[in-house]
């Protein structure tokens, strides 16, 4: 009787046991699969972080870039002023003796001290003995004005030519005037060219030198750019800076999210948004013509052409200026960029030449129409640059429909997860539709076939006879209880695995159910965009032929101005 109560209490304590086990397996197993979608979640939230992290170091290393270009602009701008500042009231001065002279409300003797003063204060500066010698000219003391004249010349021949042929032919001296642009001429290589020759050009341009000296300059711009044609390579490299020009105008991206399926599957992006750009370009291009060849120059008398023209002389920044004045001008682009200093570089050294001293005179040109700004050009000099320039700027905008055109990818590709497509047009949606869904069928087989039973818990079906008999063998009537109980436990086992394993078959069949049409969805998106993406650059593209025919019509004859034929401005003597 004592055996067999020692034996019941076994018993229950092993059935205790095993359905704790069981319940532990139960657990396990469920958490298992919660893990697997823990983990599929996780990865998921994973790539989204990193993309937004990545976009947050993008935006915080732009911000920081344009907060400091802010900041070096302002300590630039400082340097200039205390290193320069007196020239920048020296150019005031001239501009103030000008008009004090011609209205008569300030002495003679007044203008001298104030212009002498100024000459104490900028001991390596041209404007300041040339100032000098204007005052003495003025107040008619000859003997200064030659020696201050000699003094303006020792220290820059070429501005302080420029300058009296201005001041000359703003005095009504014409004569005196043609001999100071002769004298300026003369000592001018067409190949390095003083950054200020721009000012002539911008004279001859607006019609204010006069019949004689017009015709004089327009011989002179024609034997420098005959000169420079006879040259190796002269046309290649007119086409060259007219292409660094065009790409620099050239948007980069399309707008934003314009086209989402394609950005996120296809891995011809760049390409695809580069040869959009490119396409974009005509619109932008055809608009800055029109801008420059719609706009009216100003209605100004002669002075007032002329006073414009000597600001532009004696407001440029001076050779010593040069490198502060570029550092802050890049800096400036910086900023405009938003920090995008790649971009600013890009813009930079299109914008450089406007900087240096020596330059040919098409680059002189080039700098007039694409950065008329930096270069202190007119707007009528801007027409008259585009258009001397028409046949070169034709051919390197033609070169770059061709290229365009050529990038434009006739297959697309694109990848959805580990499927892998392409299209040319959109044609193709029934095909690739198929292909995938073929695809994802034998996916989810694949997955469904790896989803099988282990060996323990194929086993567990039939263990339990097993250890019923091998218990009854070993322990005889208690072991067959024992072998009996373990045997269903793991019969159960066997049957919660099968379970289990029939809930993880529905899920993965649900999941590949619903990547199905996810992937179809996105098949179609993709295909509607390419098709969306097609028509657009069709009608970009279609929009050079306007930038052609602008281009085609334009003649340098139509920009020059004569002074007995004013056209684009209004002369008063």
């Amino acid at each position: 009787m004592s055996n067999r109560v020692i034996a019941q209490a076994d018993l229950s304590h092993i059935a205790s046991r095993l359905r704790e086990l069981g319940d532990y397996i139960d657990t396990t197993n469920s958490n298992v699969v919660a893990v697997g979608r823990d983990v599929n979640d996780l990865r998921a939230d994973l790539e989204e972080l990193t993309a937004d992290f990545h976009a947050f170091v993008d935006t915080h290393r732009l911000a920081t870039r344009a907060q400091l270009a802010e900041t070096r602009l302002v300590k630039l701008r400082q340097e200039l002023e205390q290193k320069y500042g007196h020239y920048a009231v020296i150019r005031r001065t001239t501009k103030g003796i000008l008009q004090a002279n011609d209205l008569a409300l300030v002495r003679q003797e007044t203008i001298r001290s104030a212009s002498e003063e100024l000459m104490l204060r900028a001991p390596e500066y041209w404007l300041a003995p040339a100032l000098v010698a204007l005052s003495a000219w003025i107040s008619d003391h000859e003997e200064i004005a030659q020696r201050a004249l000699k003094e303006a010349m020792c220290r820059d021949e070429e501005k302080t030519a420029l300058f009296f042929a201005l001041v000359c032919r703003r005095a009504g001296r014409s004569p005196s005037a043609l001999r100071w642009t002769q004298h300026y001429l003369t000592r001018q290589d067409e190949t390095a060219l003083d950054r200020k020759a721009i000012l002539i050009v911008d004279a001859y341009a607006s019609g204010l030198l006069g019949r004689d000296t017009e015709g004089q300059i327009d011989r002179q711009i024609r034997t420098w750019i005959a000169r420079l044609s006879e040259k190796a390579g002269f046309v290649e490299e007119q086409e060259r800076r007219w292409k660094s020009a065009l790409a620099v105008m050239q948007p980069e991206k399309p707008a934003e999210n314009s086209y989402p399926y394609l950005m996120k599957y296809s891995a011809s992006t760049a390409l695809l948004q580069n040869v959009l750009g490119g396409a974009e370009l005509h619109a932008k291009f055809y608009d800055h013509l029109k801008q420059i060849f719609e706009q009216k120059s100003p209605l100004r008398t002669l002075v007032q052409e002329l006073d414009r023209i000597l600001e532009s002389l004696v407001t440029d920044f001076d050779a010593a200026e040069q490198p502060l004045r570029e550092a802050a001008a890049l800096e400036q682009l910086v900023v405009d960029a938003g920090g995008d200093e790649a971009r600013a570089q890009k813009e930079m050294q299109l914008k450089a030449k406007a900087f240096e001293e020596r330059r040919d005179f098409m680059q002189l040109l080039t700098d007039a129409a694409m950065n008329p700004k930096e270069a202190h050009a007119s707007v009528t000099t801007q027409k008259m640059a585009l258009a001397v320039s028409r046949d070169w700027i034709l051919s390197a905008y033609r070169d770059h429909i061709a290229e365009n055109r050529a990038a434009v990818p006739n297959i697309i590709p694109f990848k959805i997860g580990d499927f892998e497509g392409e299209t040319a047009d959109g044609e193709n949606e029934e095909a690739l539709l198929q292909r995938y869904a073929a695809w994802n069928d034998f996916e989810c087989t694949q997955a469904l076939a790896r989803l099988q039973l282990t060996s323990g818990q194929k086993f567990c079906q039939w263990g339990g006879i097993l250890a019923a008999l091998l218990g009854l063998y070993l322990g005889g009537v208690t072991g067959l209880v024992i072998g009996m109980l373990i045997g269903a436990y793991m019969y159960y086992s066997y049957h919660k695995a099968v379970r289990v394993l029939e809930e993880q078959r529905a899920e993965v069949m649900e999941q590949y159910a619903k990547q199905g049409e996810s992937g179809t969805a996105i098949i179609r998106g993709l295909l509607a965009e390419v098709v969306d993406y097609r028509e657009e650059y069709e009608r970009l593209d279609a929009g050079s032929q306007n930038v052609i025919d602008f281009l085609t019509e334009l003649h340098p004859d139509q920009f020059r101005i004569g002074m007995e034929n004013v056209r684009s401005i209004r002369v008063q003597e």
